[in-house]
């Protein structure tokens, strides 16, 4: 009897053995870092920049949505920018003029400012009354700047 517990005794210390310890705790970080490369995201892109009433300074939101199509697109050859500017929020047609001109040109700096910059740069100022807007549309959309921008792979302006 004592024999049998003996050997069952061992079998079981080596089943033990062949399977690796098991533990809640984390796994150790790797000793080598890791390299993950960064792939470009070369195709067309559409961007909307939203701006307050009146203004035309960028956001925190519009600016991180600014830098994200930035590393985006870096190492891309930005071939076309078309900037299409709706500024509904301005009274009279000179003051609707100066905005979206702002707006714009605050826009197209700050891709600059990031490397995208194009041979090919159109803008097209909307009239308020080719605005569609919905009833229940909030009004923050009738002013913004659309940007399409077309990108190939490879570098160059």
């Amino acid at each position: 009897m004592k024999r049998a517990q003996f050997v069952a005794g061992l079998s079981i210390a080596a089943i033990a053995l062949a399977f690796p310890a098991m533990s809640d705790a984390p796994k150790a970080p790797p000793t080598k870092p890791v390299h993950v490369p960064h792939e470009n995201n070369c195709t067309d892109m559409k961007i909307s920049v939203y701006f307050s009433t009146q203004e035309s300074m960028l956001s925190s939101y519009s600016m991180r949505a600014l830098n994200t199509a930035g590393d985006q697109l870096a190492g891309c050859s930005v071939t076309n920018i078309h900037a299409s500017v709706i500024s509904a929020d301005a009274k009279g047609a000179d003051a609707v003029a100066n905005l979206s001109e702002a707006r714009a040109a605050v826009v197209l700096d700050a891709l600059s400012a990031r490397g995208i910059r194009a041979r090919n740069v159109q803008t097209d100022f909307v009239p308020v009354a080719d605005v569609p807007l919905p009833e229940n549309t909030a009004f923050p959309m009738a002013r913004r700047v659309d940007l399409t921008v077309r990108a190939d792979k490879g570098y160059g302006l």
